[in-house]
């Protein structure tokens, strides 16, 4: 009787546990927020964080000194609109460090930059933080590979960012778990 209970609440709390993560799913398919990833910065050329689709709505979150480098790169298999910009947030403002963004084809000519030169207010409901945003770019790429490399510019500290990049909204269902730590992390200024 005793193990017919146990296996009765382990199936209940099962039940419970998919019920959470399909309304999670349902509910992130709707979302209007990237997908945040940690950069575990600096990133060198050998280490370069490879965006896997790039038309997919991502946050990458560094932590630079100036002077350092991350690197980022991607393939795009047919041609494709990507906006692109970067952040920081309005409570780092102090701090004269700013980061520079430069994106290159698999040749080395630079096509884009973004800049804080021109900031803009932002607020990011999902994770609840205001940002200085670049003027939004719509990069139009081709087929091809790219590079993007975020440097930090100016005297100051250490400084953080964010690079936003792509516009769809979607989130795999195990990604779920991950999103859900990523913003505590981000909403504790643990990045």
């Amino acid at each position: 009787m005793t193990r017919r209970r146990v296996l009765r609440a382990l199936g209940l709390a099962l039940l419970l546990l998919l019920a959470w993560l399909g309304s999670g799913y349902i509910g992130a398919q709707r979302a209007c927020a990237h997908d945040p990833r940690f950069a575990c910065s600096p990133r060198d050329t050998a280490r370069a964080i490879r965006i896997t689709d790039p038309t997919k709505s991502w946050a990458f979150y560094g932590r630079l000194a100036p002077g350092q480098h991350d690197r980022y790169r991607f393939t795009l298999q047919r041609a494709a609109t990507v906006p692109w910009n970067l952040l920081i947030e309005k409570t780092d403002a102090a701090n004269s460090a700013r980061p520079v963004a430069i994106l290159t084809s698999d040749s080395g000519a630079v096509l884009a930059r973004a800049t804080l030169a021109h900031e803009q207010s932002f607020y990011e409901p999902f994770s609840r933080i205001k940002y200085l945003s670049s003027p939004p770019v719509s990069l139009h790429l081709a087929p091809g590979k790219y590079r993007i490399e975020v440097v930090m510019h100016g005297p100051g500290s250490p400084q953080r960012y964010v690079m936003a990049i792509g516009s769809q909204e979607r989130f795999g269902l195990w990604e779920i778990p991950y999103v859900l730590g990523a913003i505590h992390r981000i909403r504790t200024r643990g990045w």
